[in-house]
């Protein structure tokens, strides 16, 4: 796992290539972006990156109801063979959406497509962030939704990574002892720092094997807020992780100040700057971060990152069941 974590900026540098250049004049209305899990994750980041595109991250059997044919129908699976995904495969069709699909294999890559992007199988869905998140934003670009390539961007994060990993692999061996037998707890103080936030709770759960809470502000200042530090027997189990967006509404940075005051005599916290020129450095510095944290953290606890057995057993179990859809 160490290796494939490792191995991100060769990952999005790869995938600059695997996409299919074309250019698409047609106006849509919006953005569906259909995955689970490790592969799920890319919509999400997608919607906090680019705000300026009306993106929605699903991540259900079933897709909206007010999703029509002026809809860009975007479908990510590792495998080619998450149900759910396949499942809004159907829908999306029946209702004659432009669709595009990511994936490495499966019955999602051999289905009924135009447009679709292969990329190289071999690796856990969770290991193969890179592979999943790039091929978005330039389909993006070849749907006519973004002014400008993000090609040279993500050629730019490439270099920037390389450069970065062994400092942030660092950080992480020398973070990952104070989170052993701690119950992580990841406030983000802007939506596109929260999907960075659930990349990094879905680490901790399937690389440490540990449960993980994440929360946004200033949404967790109107009720969780006040539930800290009760009961006051799990204070000394729990370790706060403020992710801190550079980019974040500057009112959501007062009340971290705040936040942090009365969190102080109760519960132990970090915060965690990340560093980067922009939004896209800085979210994939954030996130390989919390990629490194996980796998050194499995490592101190004697935990091997890479099976997931109860997932593997969730879903033989489900074939068992008759599909019905």
């Amino acid at each position: 796992m160490r290796d494939i974590i490792y191995s991100l900026p060769e990952q999005i540098e790869s995938a600059i290539e695997l996409v299919p250049r074309f250019s698409i004049k047609k106006e849509f209305r919006r953005v569906l972006i259909c995955g689970m899990g490790g592969s799920g994750i890319s919509g999400e980041i997608s919607a906090g990156l680019y705000p300026e595109i009306p993106i929605i991250s699903n991540k259900n059997y079933l897709i909206p109801r007010y999703i029509k044919s002026d809809t860009l129908v975007i479908l990510i699976s590792y495998s080619g063979n998450t149900e759910e995904t396949l499942n809004n495969l159907r829908i999306s069709s029946r209702k004659k959406c432009t669709r595009a699909i990511i994936s490495s294999d499966g019955k999602l890559l051999k289905s009924r497509c135009r447009y679709k992007v292969k990329i190289p199988g071999g690796l856990p869905p969770r290991g193969a962030l890179g592979y999943l998140f790039t091929p978005i934003p330039i389909l993006f670009s070849n749907f006519g939704l973004l002014r400008k390539s993000p090609i040279p961007g993500l050629k730019r994060l490439v270099r920037f990574l390389k450069k970065r990993r062994k400092k942030i692999e660092t950080k992480a061996r020398r973070l990952a002892p104070v989170l052993k037998d701690k119950l992580p707890i990841i406030y983000a103080n802007s939506q596109l720092f929260f999907s960075v936030a659930n990349r990094w709770c879905c680490q901790f759960n399937e690389n440490s094997k540990i449960l993980a809470h994440i929360n946004i502000i200033p949404e967790m200042n109107h009720n969780e807020i006040v539930g800290l530090g009760r009961p006051e027997s799990l204070d000394r189990h729990l370790f706060i992780i403020f992710l801190n967006d550079p980019g974040a509404y500057s009112r959501n940075r007062t009340r971290l100040k705040i936040i942090k005051k009365i969190l102080k005599p109760l519960i132990n916290f970090i915060e965690i700057e990340p560093e980067g020129r922009n939004s896209l450095e800085q979210t994939f510095e954030t996130i390989m971060l919390g990629d490194f944290l996980s796998y050194y953290l499995a490592q101190i606890t004697g935990v091997d990152p890479m099976p997931v057995k109860r997932i593997e057993y969730l879903k033989r179990q489900l074939a068992q069941y008759k599909k019905r859809f």
